[in-house]
């Protein structure tokens, strides 16, 4: 027995060999390689020249950072409730076979979900033109003033998050949908016998068995809007974002590419990344204790 446990241990990590190879190579290095340039002062070229905590010490004193994390922490609180509640309602929609017209709302749903998110940019910002954009040409039915949408401060976020509602709707709404396929029919049923309304079914029966759905959308969902940037890049015209839409992913990018200071962009990307990894760590415990007390 020993022997044949010996194979099996030495054929399992010859089989999983390639796999961690491209794993350390494209993932575990660049990772740690981020977290050394960013105690580093180098602009691409040069040798990197180590200067401690001097990145983050400017960090916290830059002034478009702060803008960047209200911004990116305003979207994550509107953005979070909208996709998590819009994905549970169209899921519940499109499990009811009572439902007319269902292929159709299924299509409009994933439809943001299969195109690419430059693409998703480019169609609002042509929605949103404020010369030949349909959305101006609608509200001029009604008497209201053409409007720049985008370059107008006190709007131009919320774009942000309706566009990146409609990218990522497809996504909350295939996993509630897969949660609901799954649930016991019989439970419903029992809970249909116990005289159960339908509304007490829902809140009782059928949203404590989604939970393990409800924590993936909510993990998931939280990842993708705290790295968006493709939507707010795009919506600014692909040049420089203004700081009013300035978020962290962008001004990773803005530090790189405009500025060259990569090592004051990797001490940015690297607490991105620690504050994406805790907030998913934490989700992924509660759901195996959710697991855990389920069994």
């Amino acid at each position: 027995m020993g022997g044949r446990k010996e194979w099996l241990n030495k054929d399992f990590f010859i089989l999983m060999m390639p796999a961690l190879i491209l794993l350390l190579i494209f993932i575990i290095y660049p990772i740690l390689n981020t977290f050394y340039l960013g105690f580093t002062k180098w602009d691409g070229f040069t040798q990197p020249n180590f200067i401690g905590l001097q990145n983050y010490r400017m960090m916290f004193h830059d002034p478009l950072f702060w803008t960047s994390v209200r911004n990116n922490l305003f979207i994550f609180m509107i953005f979070l409730p909208l996709v998590t509640l819009l994905g549970l309602g169209f899921a519940i929609l499109l499990h009811n076979s009572a439902v007319m017209g269902r292929n159709i709302l299924r299509g409009f749903v994933m439809l943001g979900m299969v195109m690419p998110l430059t693409v998703v940019g480019i169609v609002w910002m042509l929605l949103l033109d404020p010369n030949a954009g349909i959305v101006n040409h609608i509200l001029s039915f009604f008497k209201v003033q053409p409007r720049a949408w985008i370059q107008d401060p006190s709007t131009a976020i919320y774009f942000v998050i309706i566009g990146s509602l409609w990218a990522w709707q497809g996504f909350s709404t295939t996993v509630f949908l897969a949660g609901l396929e799954g649930l016991d029919v019989e439970v419903l049923e029992a809970s249909v016998i116990d005289g159960a309304n339908p509304w007490q079914r829902f809140r009782y029966v059928i949203l404590p068995l989604l939970k393990p759905a409800l924590i993936v959308v909510v993990t998931m969902s939280s990842i993708y809007i705290l790295k968006v940037f493709d939507l707010v890049y795009v919506l600014s015209g692909g040049e420089s974002v203004p700081m009013y839409l300035s978020v962290l992913a962008y001004m990773v990018y803005y530090e790189i590419f405009r500025m060259f200071r990569w090592g004051y962009a990797a001490a940015i990307a690297t607490l991105l990344t620690v504050a994406v990894f805790l907030f998913s760590i934490g989700m992924l415990k509660r759901m195996i204790s959710e697991k855990g007390a389920g069994s």
